[in-house]
């Protein structure tokens, strides 16, 4: 490529020498790791302020057009002019090649190499005019990405390594989402890293997405990719029991007394379900029961939902009891109502669960689910066919502010329990009169099946 990257140059300027020096120096580019950024507080016009200005002019104008074709014309000059006019220069110029090799991939055009070549290069000249910004680099790990350039994945990834290691605070959920789902699986799959590689990079990722969220930090966003990370992760042989016990067993007896790590690996194990372990059940007793560690309420979430899958509720229950009074994370805490709510449903602790599905933030939840614990209390306390309808229309009025949640099987069942209006004539009832349920201790509108 000649310098200024002008539009008609790069198309005269197709030959196979000048492509492999041009994809030569940007391997070099991908090769420097270091963390070299120049701060600039001011336009550099360079020396030929006119010119610099004038095509700046043109080719921002143009960018607003969303004519990138002009545009990139324009951006040559202007950087040819001013190569340090300011890093946003860079910014806009791979902005327009990235456009353009959208264009040219939906065009099948046979040039579209030579214009993602020339976005590489634009970042070539942003580093060596502003230096090797950890922000730059992220910038072209995502844009490997974007143009779907797979042989440079493993450049991306190695971008993306550095800066999660070095400085993870400028790590997005997008960052995360595309080194763990797009460059990672793609190194692992291709074998260019193993699974323990893969773990270090999940349990890197999911720190980084833990802290934004404790911090308060576009929660939603690092909820969803954490999500994706997790499904991902169980995607790949890694996640096997047997390999997880085999890739952490090695990392603990390495360094048996790091609880930091330990910590790590338990919720990994409870994460990913493998709670059957002599490896787990180690690092249970050392995470519950440190002296000088007192464990934390994810701690003891993930043991609570290990006791819960071996169907131990009495020590689940306990152990998310001691969750909830330390913890301050408020989505953790709405997970472990939803599964207090299920451990007093199986125990038939009936008014114990409805209370906790009043704990609900989702009022539409919460009905539901006190719905249909109301309804099972049918079967203990219904004894008369008066006490079982009087039963399942409180249950049906909670269903009537679920927002649809109720199922309708469940809706017309218990609709089907309901006494037909000669029964209550025989009773002596009158229907639409306000009754007392049993056991329940609450009025309701006595209804019928017909």
């Amino acid at each position: 490529m000649t310098d200024g990257l002008e539009k008609d140059n790069m198309i005269k300027n197709k030959g196979m020498k000048k492509i492999a020096l041009l994809v030569t120096v940007i391997f070099s580019y991908f090769g420097v790791f270091a963390q070299d950024c120049k701060i600039q507080n001011t336009d550099n016009y360079g020396d030929d302020s006119v010119n610099c200005r004038k095509n700046f002019a043109l080719y921002t104008g143009y960018l607003k057009q969303k004519n990138y074709a002009d545009a990139a014309i324009f951006w040559g000059k202007t950087q040819q002019k001013c190569p340090q006019l300011k890093s946003n220069l860079y910014a806009n110029g791979t902005y327009i090649y990235k456009q353009l090799v959208k264009e040219k991939k939906k065009a099948k055009a046979a040039d579209v190499n030579l214009y993602r070549d020339t976005l590489y290069n634009i970042y070539d000249k942003w580093f060596e005019n502003f230096g090797q910004c950890n922000k730059t680099k992220v910038s072209l790990a995502k844009d490997i990405i974007y143009v779907n350039d797979q042989k440079n994945f493993p450049k991306a990834y190695a971008l993306y390594k550095e800066v999660v290691e070095n400085e993870p605070a400028i790590i997005t959920s997008t960052d995360v989402k595309y080194y763990f789902v797009y460059t990672g699986m793609y190194m692992l799959k291709t074998g260019k890293i193993e699974c323990e590689e893969f773990l270090s990079n999940y349990e890197a990722l999911s720190a980084i997405c833990e802290n934004n969220i404790a911090q308060g930090k576009k929660v939603e966003k690092f909820n969803n990719v954490q999500n994706i990370l997790d499904k991902k992760l169980g995607e790949t042989p890694c996640a096997s029991c047997d390999k997880l016990e085999e890739i952490y067993s090695a990392k603990y007896n390495n360094d048996p007394e790091n609880m930091d790590q330990i910590r790590k690996i338990f919720s990994s194990l409870s994460n990913n379900k493998c709670t059957e372990s002599k490896l787990y059940l180690t690092l249970l007793d050392k995470v519950l029961n440190d002296p000088d560690n007192p464990p934390t309420a994810k701690d003891l979430f993930s043991a609570a939902v290990a006791d819960y899958r071996r169907k131990d509720f009495t020590k689940a229950e306990s152990r998310f009891n001691r969750a909830l009074s330390i913890s301050e994370d408020e989505i953790q805490n709405q997970k472990i109502y939803e599964i207090l709510y299920d451990i007093a449903f199986n125990k038939k602790q009936y008014k114990k669960g409805f209370d906790i599905a009043g704990k609900l933030s989702d009022n539409c939840d919460a009905n539901d689910k006190r719905a249909r614990i109301v309804a099972a209390s049918s079967s203990s306390f219904g004894n008369s066919a008066l006490n079982k309808s009087l039963i399942y229309c409180l249950a049906l009025k909670y269903a009537a502010n679920s927002c649809g949640k109720t199922t309708s099987t469940a809706l017309n069942s218990w609709k089907g329990q309901l006494l037909p209006k000669s029964e209550l004539i025989m009773l002596d009832i009158e229907s639409g009169s306000s009754q007392q349920v049993p056991f329940w201790g609450q009025n309701v509108e006595l209804k019928t099946r017909d």
